[in-house]
């Protein structure tokens, strides 16, 4: 299976702003979404992201260099895999068979939130627990078209443990005696699909719902 990757989620100091510029993320380790399991070719383009949480909420911020910016889904809950899109999925209570979620969201903001314990059969959030999920973007349009002048961009979000918690019908926290296990993926969009990810996957074709190779996120 291959070793996998562990990341330690700092514990923020004070209020986490969802602006890549706020010295706020100075409190985060950056961890890279650096593995192509299936790459072909293509530039394989960088993606870091910063994990911070309180009692509240975890927080991540995206930063992807990116040459190809493209979004379409407008959808709560579309495809949004298909556009140049972030992810990250967490089994925040991985000694019960509870499953874990899949946050995405592409350049523009819009998100899709399930939970499951695999690909099939994944409970999407309803309004009522998307209502509660903060997303800020560098592109806040409804959709974005591929620009010459296109070199990257970022996101950041807030996921409320009571949002997870809501969806996934058990408690959800965070904190020095529990550990999530987790994977955060890049999706590329048109042009560049980069399928790339954290923790490495070993399967012979693109599948992010693969919980076995997830990597582990402690907390500070």
């Amino acid at each position: 299976m291959g070793q996998q990757k562990s990341y330690l989620v700092r514990r923020a100091t004070g209020p986490v702003r969802l602006a890549c510029e706020d010295p706020c993320w100075v409190q985060a380790d950056r961890l890279s979404i650096s593995e192509f399991p299936w790459y072909e070719s293509g530039q394989k383009q960088g993606t870091d992201v910063a994990l911070l949480y309180d009692d509240e909420a975890i927080y991540a911020l995206f930063v992807c260099e990116d040459r190809h910016i493209h979004a379409v889904e407008t959808r709560p809950n579309g495809n949004v895999y298909l556009d140049s899109c972030v992810e990250l999925f967490a089994a925040p209570a991985p000694d019960r068979d509870g499953g874990y979620f899949n946050f995405e969201a592409n350049c523009c903001g819009t998100v899709h939130l399930g939970f499951g314990p695999g690909r099939q059969g994944r409970r999407l959030a309803p309004e009522s627990v998307l209502d509660r999920i903060r997303v800020k973007t560098c592109f806040p349009l409804p959709t974005k078209r591929e620009s010459d002048a296109d070199d990257g961009w970022w996101l950041a979000a807030a996921i409320p443990f009571a949002a997870v918690a809501e969806l996934a019908d058990f408690p959800v926290a965070a904190g020095p005696e529990g550990v999530w296990r987790a994977n955060l993926y890049r999706c590329g969009g048109k042009t560049d699909p980069q399928y790339a990810c954290w923790n490495p996957i070993q399967w012979e074709k693109p599948d992010y719902h693969r919980p076995e190779f997830f990597g582990t996120l402690a907390f500070e």
